[in-house]
């Protein structure tokens, strides 16, 4: 203890010349002169190794700090647990939950950053293939006029701060956070494919979609109308992942089972681009161009009561510079994609 002391009074000393001198009850004292009563030789050596802890700090904390010392953090006791606090509140996760992971509050509600989009899609049931397609959260239409049987519910999250009413001032999926101020997103589709109930359809599609090729796998070069950009027929294939999320059950209403769900992410450039010299900066002379449109897919296979399966995809669409503004908001909206019994 005693060792400790001589180096903290040794570090403050080679302080002292930062600190001015100061009038101390009517003496002037410098930062080490303070510490020692103003000249009381032996006002330290008389204190026992745990009140001289306490007086040196507290003579510390008592100095009026000029403004050279301003970058120093306020001085504390040394068994204090932390240098600083936060409000009485504290931050937002110790609002909620206790230091062992339980919910502080069952009743805290915290204000939501997204909104749903839910969207009812009837499954046809007469033979042929049949799709049913909704654009932008508009209501789902069918590819014809066959009779339904019952519904499934389709639905995905938006960010709150994207613009989902397109105006003459902003178009649709606008954010106007500060930072971004540009559009996000270019299209969401979502869209359900039923085949005859004599030909399978079955996760297995899902299963060998990375090997037989997303697009062709999910028909989506079948869509009437071209719908697709016919350009992610050759997409590459950047990466995949499986997902597991809750599905109402189909024989036991208020049970719920496990429904798979298949991520993929898609890019693919264009068929022509421009070279470096005619103004494009982002072809480098390698042979080939940067992606500029990536279509972020989640696709999953329902079946019905007698086992005859329904493929339902979500497709977000973005160029490149949207997905460099709005990546992660981007994947957020695919990965929030849910289907459920009605």
């Amino acid at each position: 203890m005693i060792v400790s002391t001589f180096l903290l009074l040794h570090a403050i000393a080679s302080m002292a010349f930062l600190a001015p001198a100061f009038s101390v009850s009517g003496r002037s004292c410098t930062l080490v002169r303070m510490l020692r009563r103003c000249g009381d030789d032996d006002a330290i050596s008389t204190i026992g190794p745990q009140k001289r802890r306490d007086f040196l700090l507290q003579s510390l904390g008592s100095i009026i700090v000029p403004s050279s010392f301003a970058f120093f953090p306020s001085i504390v006791r040394a068994d204090d647990d932390y240098i600083y606090k936060r409000g009485e509140e504290g931050d937002l996760t110790s609002q909620l939950f206790n230091p062992d992971g339980s919910l502080r509050d069952p009743n805290s509600v915290v204000a939501a950053q997204e909104n749903a989009v839910v969207l009812n899609f009837p499954i046809p049931t007469n033979d042929g293939i049949n799709f049913i397609l909704s654009t932008d959260g508009a209501n789902p239409i069918s590819s014809t006029t066959a009779n339904a049987s019952a519904n499934i519910k389709a639905s995905y999250k938006l960010p709150l701060k994207w613009n989902r009413g397109e105006t003459s001032t902003l178009p649709l999926y606008y954010d106007s956070s500060e930072g971004k101020n540009g559009k996000s997103c270019n299209r969401i589709t979502v869209y359900s494919v039923t085949k005859p109930p004599n030909e399978i359809l079955d996760v297995t599609v899902l299963e060998k979609a990375s090997k037989l090729g997303v697009a062709q796998s999910l028909f989506m070069d079948k869509i009437p109308n071209n719908y697709f950009d016919q350009g992610v027929l050759k997409a590459d294939l950047i990466s995949g992942r499986t997902v597991r999320k809750p599905i109402q059950s189909i024989g036991n209403k208020g049970e719920n089972e496990e429904q798979i769900y298949y991520e993929f992410d898609l890019a693919f450039a264009p068929l022509n681009c421009d070279g470096f010299m005619e103004g494009n900066k982002e072809n480098l002379g390698l042979g080939f161009c940067p992606y500029d449109n990536i279509f972020l897919v989640s696709a999953t296979v329902v079946n019905n009561i007698d086992n005859i399966g329904t493929l339902f995809c979500s497709v977000v669409e973005c160029n490149k510079d949207e997905w460099k503004m709005a990546n992660s908001d981007l994947k957020r909206v695919r990965s929030s994609f849910t289907i459920d019994r009605v």
